[in-house]
């Protein structure tokens, strides 16, 4: 578009919106002059070819630079307004208010700009406010300390709408024309307008009752939104700064309270404090369970803070660490960068310390707070509608449809979460013979992002159906009825009676009969070598000692309930222990490990014997993408082993330059 003199209005904005959707994957700009300055402006918005929301970018140009001065990912448009009318407020000559170019009619064609609505705090902080239908202009649904005003209701556009929405606020009475101190609202105002509002430095409470999920593609994604935070936050620099510092809408408006007083409490009837000193603390910290992650980075992100914020959850740990409330690295046990952010939002229990002002160098990731904590909350909903419907690791999935065609398969997953077809079809395929979802993910191997989209999916278009796990397993011998004991008494000779596992000999007597099937029918196999040890109390790190009898006996029916009948479980060489597996690569066998891993820990083995003194390390081999023989497969493992025992991760793979 050519450069124009007048700031845009909402028909610029929309057709600039129009043209950006139409024209997926390139950018669409905007530029206009600031009068009696030598300052313009240049809205860029692109949509991508995947999500609903553009994004939108402002840069400043002064003459000498081009900045970057918002940026923000939305399909409001009268939020795009809002921000510009904040910036042709902050360029009006002599006054604090500017008259933008609207069309006849509209209340934004004349009005004097002291405040702008709760969209732009929603723009500033990354979060979306719902409107009130009855009152969808400017002036809808504030909360206490805002501003309003009698607006004539503004035709919204018919936009993408985010995928989540946030409790409705409670309708309040049409204001008399002209700017007005708004009336106090109901307690159960919409938490995250309050959270807004909220000065640096006060504790955050929210009323107890939420909004159940509704199962469907977008199901609940407002779930995270409903869990009740309730965490203090006091950064060292909280209430003693400059307005527009660390605080929400509320410091667009002017103050007359003296430096160093506290404003009022807008959740209770609490009269300003003059003159109080400004509160201290070292940081933000608390549980999951009272305040959901996405709350947490959504306050930090609010508040434009800087530092880690360390999570310590039931089975794994992680970090975010923060630049003036932007993500830059992320990290959990498993994942990395924007999938970090990601996994962490569905984290339902553990605890979290935020450490202001430190830092890293390190990079990961990419899109935007917001989009990762939206993509965490729809992976949350998902995986709670698979719980309530019944999934664990031992549940049989089965074809509810069967015999379907490709036409038949695309139309029935239409109503789903648009995700690739012959992803979503190679799943279907895969469960035409039942199989425990442990069974599943041994032979496709996936991490918990991708399995829940899918099954999902499959679930709620229903292709298929989750029964309950079968309370026993019938042998193959069982037609022998009394014989079968004569056959069972010779494993005894193969088995240590103080452990009940298979002794190093007997280990590699089996492992030579399965290299011959890998030499002739090219079968893979895998080993898994790992350590249970008990941490001496007080000592170093390696310092350990054996498992008692009774922890090791209970560790060893909780390792046979997650492996096939096929794998066998036994001693390797003096202390450690070893898991073969027949036809299986190396990544099914590091679930197995993985799956291993969380059963030995989940609960105690014995009286005083849990996850805080227990010493576990795995390490993954596989012929033939670790060696050739049976050698360089035992060394192989035990060298991964070693190195998961030495590093930061329980299991390693051993490096090689073959994968499978």
């Amino acid at each position: 578009m050519p450069r124009q003199t007048l700031a845009p209005g909402l028909k610029d904005l929309q057709s600039l919106y129009e043209q950006a959707r139409e024209n997926r994957g390139r950018e669409v700009e905007l530029t206009w002059q600031v009068p009696h300055g030598g300052k313009s402006y240049s809205i860029h918005v692109r949509f991508d070819r995947v999500t609903p929301q553009p994004l939108w970018n402002i840069w400043e140009n002064n003459g000498r630079e081009n900045k970057l001065v918002w940026r923000f990912e939305t399909a409001d448009i009268n939020m795009i307004y809002d921000v510009v009318a904040m910036l042709e407020v902050s360029h009006g000559p002599g006054t604090n208010s500017q008259t933008l170019s609207q069309q006849t009619g509209s209340p934004r064609a004349t009005g004097t700009f002291q405040t702008v609505s709760t969209n732009l705090g929603a723009a500033i902080s990354g979060t979306y406010s719902t409107q009130n239908p009855q009152n969808a202009g400017l002036g809808g649904s504030l909360n206490p300390g805002q501003y309003s005003r009698q607006d004539n209701p503004v035709q919204r556009p018919p936009d993408p709408q985010p995928s989540f929405n946030l409790p409705p606020e409670p309708p309040q009475a049409p204001a008399s024309t002209g700017w007005k101190t708004a009336e106090p609202a109901p307690a159960a105002a919409n938490w995250a307008t309050d959270l807004l509002n909220q000065p640096a430095g006060q504790l955050i409470s929210q009323p107890t009752q939420g909004r159940p999920a509704q199962p469907g593609p977008t199901a609940g994604h407002s779930a995270g939104y409903n869990q009740q935070p309730s965490f203090a936050q006091q950064p060292s620099s909280a209430v003693n700064q400059s307005q527009t510092q660390g605080r929400g809408l509320g410091a667009i408006a002017p103050t007359a309270l003296p430096e160093g007083s506290l404003p009022a409490d807008f959740f209770s009837d609490a009269p300003a404090t003059m003159a109080a000193p400004p509160t201290k603390s070292s940081g933000i910290e608390g549980n999951i369970e009272q305040s959901p992650l996405n709350t947490v980075m959504t306050s930090i992100g609010m508040q434009q803070m800087t530092g880690k914020l360390e999570i310590m959850g039931d089975a794994a740990v992680g970090h975010v660490y923060f630049e003036n409330g932007i993500p830059k690295d992320a990290q959990t046990s498993g994942s990395r960068g924007d999938d970090a952010i990601k996994e962490l939002v569905t984290w339902r229990h553990g605890t979290f310390v935020f450490k202001p002002g430190v830092r890293t160098e390190m990079s990961s990731v990419q899109k935007s707070l917001q989009t990762s904590v939206q993509e965490g909350i729809a992976l949350l909903d998902q995986l709670k509608h698979l719980e309530k419907s019944g999934l664990v690791y031992e549940s049989i999935l089965t074809q509810k449809q069967k015999n379907l065609g490709d036409p038949e398969l695309k139309l029935m997953l239409a109503k789903g979460v648009p995700l690739e077809f012959s992803v979503q079809k190679d799943l279907y395929e895969s469960l035409k013979h039942k199989k425990t979802f442990t069974d599943l993910l041994r032979d496709k191997p996936m991490e918990q992002a991708q399995w829940a989209p899918l099954l999902f999916n499959l679930l709620y278009c229903g292709l298929i159906e989750i029964k309950a796990p079968t309370t026993a397993r019938g042998g193959a011998l069982d037609f022998l009825g009394d014989n079968k004991q004569i056959i069972q008494n010779l494993a005894i000779h193969f088995v240590r009676p103080d452990t009940g596992m298979m002794s190093w000999e007997a280990m590699l007597y089996f492992l030579e009969y399965e290299y011959y099937r890998y030499e002739g029918y090219n079968w893979p196999m895998s080993l898994v070598v790992f350590e249970m040890n008990l941490r001496r109390s007080g000592q170093g790190i390696h310092d350990v000692e054996p498992l008692p009898p009774q922890a090791l006996n209970t560790a060893a029916l909780r390792i046979g309930l997650v492996k096939r009948p096929l794998d066998l479980l036994g001693h390797f060489e003096s202390r450690d222990f070893a898991i073969l597996m027949p036809n299986t690569r190396a990544s099914q066998a590091a679930f197995v490990a993985n799956r291993i891993l969380d059963s030995l820990t989940v609960t105690p083995l014995a009286p005083g014997i849990d996850r805080a003194n227990l010493s576990l390390c795995f390490g993954v081999a596989n012929l033939p993408a670790d060696g050739e023989d049976i050698e360089s497969l035992i060394n192989a493992a035990s060298s991964a082993k070693n190195e998961a025992r030495d590093g930061n991760f329980p299991i390693v793979l051993a490096r090689s330059g073959k994968r499978d």
